[in-house]
């Protein structure tokens, strides 16, 4: 990703309030997020991208003020990208969650703050003709290919930078094997691993911002501590692909959050209790 200008953090919030735009119309919530933040004080640091590869120009951002509220950024509603309902008879997320069935459908209790710690980004290992298309698609795989109950993750990030709604976030995920309680689950579109291909192997500017709004967003809207990458889980994988694995210490310098999966908490149910 390369030609990436430097873009203040007012920038970014205002892109994030007053750009809150579906099919070109500014929504109400976005014009509001814009008008509480113009009067804030300028003088907060400066928010980087790299311009070149991540391993030749390597750049430490500032850490967000932990007091510092970021506005919901425009997300793309599950029923204006046509998504299916849950599905509650699927054959590997079948019926809900139990003490004798864990591997049912959880909705977590209580505060979400007290149920999340962690990011986890994804690739989707393909693309298909254009954002809307893809989420579809990914859906359908989880669903009809996975046998689970709706798609896996939480969000998924267009290569246009708009933001989709995916699983609600008081549902617990399927994304990463034997750590999705507590772990919301983000998939930005596109195959970065592949090596040829370049168009679509690669960041798109508007993508990667759109993937700083969100997680910034999450990291204060779920009091999150830490990102991880999919391969940081599970070694059997190599999501999210070395092109956007190479830039989880910008994702997490950027969103105020810890790298790594050492945050992820086991629920209750399988803690070992302390002598």
């Amino acid at each position: 990703m390369k030609n990436v200008k430097p873009m203040t953090r007012r920038e970014l919030l205002g892109l994030a309030g007053i750009a809150g735009v579906v099919g070109g119309v500014a929504t109400i919530s976005g014009v509001l997020g814009y008008l509480a933040m113009r009067d804030r004080s300028d003088d907060r640091p400066k928010y980087v991208v790299v311009t070149d590869t991540p391993t030749n120009q390597a750049v430490v951002l500032p850490t967000p003020s932990p007091t510092f509220a970021y506005p919901r950024p425009t997300i793309v509603s599950r029923a204006n990208w046509g998504a299916r309902l849950p599905d509650h008879t699927a054959l590997y997320e079948s019926g809900f969650y139990s003490a004798e069935n864990p591997g049912g459908w959880r909705e977590y209790e209580g505060e979400l703050r007290d149920n999340y710690q962690t990011v986890v980004v994804h690739h989707s290992a393909m693309y298909e003709t254009d954002d809307i298309t893809t989420m579809r698609t990914i859906q359908n795989l989880h669903m009809d290919g996975r046998g689970w109950a709706d798609i896996g993750y939480h969000f998924g990030v267009g290569r246009n930078g708009a933001i989709f709604e995916g699983r609600a976030l008081n549902v617990r995920g399927v994304h990463v094997e034997g750590y999705n309680q507590g772990s919301a689950g983000v998939v930005f579109f596109g195959n970065f691993e592949k090596a040829s291909n370049i168009s679509q192997n690669q960041l798109t500017q508007e993508q990667f911002q759109a993937g700083i709004m969100l997680i910034s967003w999450l990291a204060t809207h779920l009091a999150l501590t830490h990102i991880a990458g999919h391969r940081d889980f599970n070694s059997n994988t190599k999501c999210p692909g070395e092109h956007l694995y190479a830039y989880l210490s910008e994702l997490a310098a950027a969103t105020g959050l810890i790298r790594g999966p050492e945050g992820y908490v086991p629920p209750p149910e399988q803690q070992t209790p302390s002598a």
